[in-house]
């Protein structure tokens, strides 16, 4: 009985557009087609894809530019003459930068981060897009000037790895994202061929078992020796010997499990505690890059795009609206918890992961973040952000104004105005106050009086926190008293850093990422000779 074709058995061209339409069965077709054009070699024995080669021999110029601020974009390949957006890190800023049809740009960054292999992948998925591409745009162009520019050029996002466009919707932008989708799946087969890369790993497992062989067979072993030969990242290995189907092979090995958690044993969109939070935003990392560049606040254990459709404040707390709970996918960050066990080459696959050990009793596992589990997120322009910023600052608009009014008043004090805030938070027994800033209850009388206007940072960081109070007001209170915050020494700066990233976390929780910081912690019992 013949098999009943789907769309993922189809291999044709769009007609009328000139796009490749590819099925996930005959990815590995397209790769053989290709390397038969371009490499006819690598299909008969294995071998590293010489990548140098095969853009030269197709006139390709490669160009090492910057082009994002969090390293979420390997690069690009202008399939016609046009502009990208290069960054500088330097202010900040993007700029548009003209180069010719031809041009392949590669972040310099990503490959010091990611490594060669990494950069390898990039390259060959620039070519393809060269080679199954530049048709669909050249016709695009004609058709539509401005939509080609809208849509052009495509960027090699790591976010985008693991992203599927929708079936069914047809439009130029869903056209686009599933030629992406193509090089994305591609790259790795044509720089690793089906039974060319079988055929060597089966080779390497055999050489493992022979008894004339030193070498303890092993899943970490194979992967570094398969990721050194085809010069690719262990994480392609990884996926590769999947889909070749060598898995069921491999389960033997002791170290299948822990070599593998990131793929077959991960949980995804994991929860964080204030203090996890912290500790991965402090990491050497890319994820602060992301939470800033990305313009991400942190709610209810997440890391969620900061629009009023996903955040909501609620008595000087942000949390998520029932939408972001819903749809946590398309505006959270990612962050994946899977066991943790040591083997010789962990810390390889972990470069450019941001990493934390979270232990629960014997049981050890790893909260991770990396760019290519992302979202294919939609930004909102920074005035949109802006506005969002404005909206989390002020949850009291008639409040603030008061306090404004307070705070510019030469003849007004500090303790008096910070009353006029503990009274409209109905802080008006001690024991609240106490409970709130982890401060002792005898301040709260000696504000009340107006008798503690020479308060120190300590005292004030406490009662600004205490009161959930965002950054921009809690420096107008620091304008009113004797105290200046130091932004670029602790512990002003971590204090200022929480309140940034962490807006209207409680006492307690603030002063548990104040521990782990190494800083002094708020809240203090009052001196005898005060």
């Amino acid at each position: 009985m013949t098999k009943k074709l789907t769309s993922s058995d189809i291999y044709d061209i769009n007609k009328k557009t000139g796009a490749l339409i590819l099925g996930k069965n005959r990815l590995d077709d397209y790769a053989t087609k290709y390397l038969t054009k371009h490499c006819k070699e690598a299909l008969l024995s294995p071998m590293p894809l010489p990548v140098e080669k095969i853009l030269a021999e197709a006139q390709l110029t490669v160009k090492e530019v910057s082009l994002s601020r969090n390293l979420d974009i390997f690069g690009c390949c202008l399939l016609l003459d046009g502009e990208v957006d290069v960054y500088d890190a330097d202010n900040g800023t993007s700029q548009p930068v003209h180069f010719p049809a031809g041009t392949i740009l590669i972040d310099p960054a990503s490959e010091a981060v990611y490594g060669e292999g990494a950069k390898r992948n990039t390259l060959i998925h620039e070519a393809l897009h060269w080679e199954k591409d530049k048709m669909y745009f050249e016709i695009l162009a004609l058709k539509n000037a401005a939509a080609s520019e809208k849509l052009y050029p495509i960027m090699c996002r790591q976010s985008e790895t693991f992203f599927e466009p929708p079936e069914g919707k047809k439009t130029k932008e869903n056209e686009v994202k599933w030629l992406e989708w193509q090089a994305h799946r591609l790259a790795p087969r044509v720089l690793m061929p089906f039974e060319m890369f079988k055929q060597k790993a089966l080779e390497l497992i055999a050489s493992y078992n022979d008894p004339q062989n030193d070498i303890f067979p092993s899943c970490d072993i194979l992967i570094e020796d398969l990721s050194t030969f085809f010069i690719v990242s262990r994480v392609s290995v990884k996926y590769r010997l999947i889909e070749v189907g060598l898995l069921d092979k491999l389960r033997i090995f002791d170290d299948f499990d822990a070599v593998f958690a990131e793929i077959t044993g991960s949980k995804e969109l994991v929860a964080l505690t204030p203090l996890e939070a912290y500790q991965l935003l402090s990491a050497d990392s890319s994820l602060r890059e992301w939470v800033d560049g990305g313009r991400f606040v942190y709610a209810d254990g997440y890391f969620v795009l900061a629009e009023k459709q996903y955040v909501l404040l609620k008595e000087g707390e942000l949390h998520l609206t029932a939408k972001a709970k819903k749809k946590l996918a398309q505006c959270a960050i990612n962050i994946r918890e899977y066991k943790y066990t040591e083997y010789r080459n962990v810390s390889k696959d972990l470069i450019g992961f941001s990493v934390l050990h979270r232990v629960e009793g014997i049981d050890q596992r790893i909260l991770t973040f990396h760019p290519k589990y992302q979202a294919n997120f939609a930004y909102e322009p920074d005035e949109a952000y802006d506005a969002f910023h404005d909206y989390i600052s002020v949850y009291d608009e008639a409040e603030e104004i008061e306090l404004m009014k307070r705070l510019g008043d030469p003849t007004s004090t500090l303790c008096q105005c910070l009353w006029y805030l503990m009274e409209n938070r109905k802080w008006n027994y001690p024991e609240v106050f106490n409970d709130r800033t982890g401060l002792h209850k005898n301040y709260h009388g000696k504000i009340k009086n107006d008798k503690y206007n020479n308060m120190g940072t300590d005292v004030l960081m406490a009662i600004c926190v205490g009161m959930k109070l965002s950054l921009r007001i809690t420096e107008k209170i620091f304008e009113k008293s004797k105290n200046k915050l130091d932004y670029y020494h602790d512990p002003d700066k971590t204090y200022i850093r929480i309140m940034e990233n962490m807006p209207g976390i409680s006492v307690q929780d603030f002063n548990s990422i104040c521990k782990r910081a190494g800083v002094d912690e708020l809240g203090s019992t009052i001196k005898d000779n005060e």
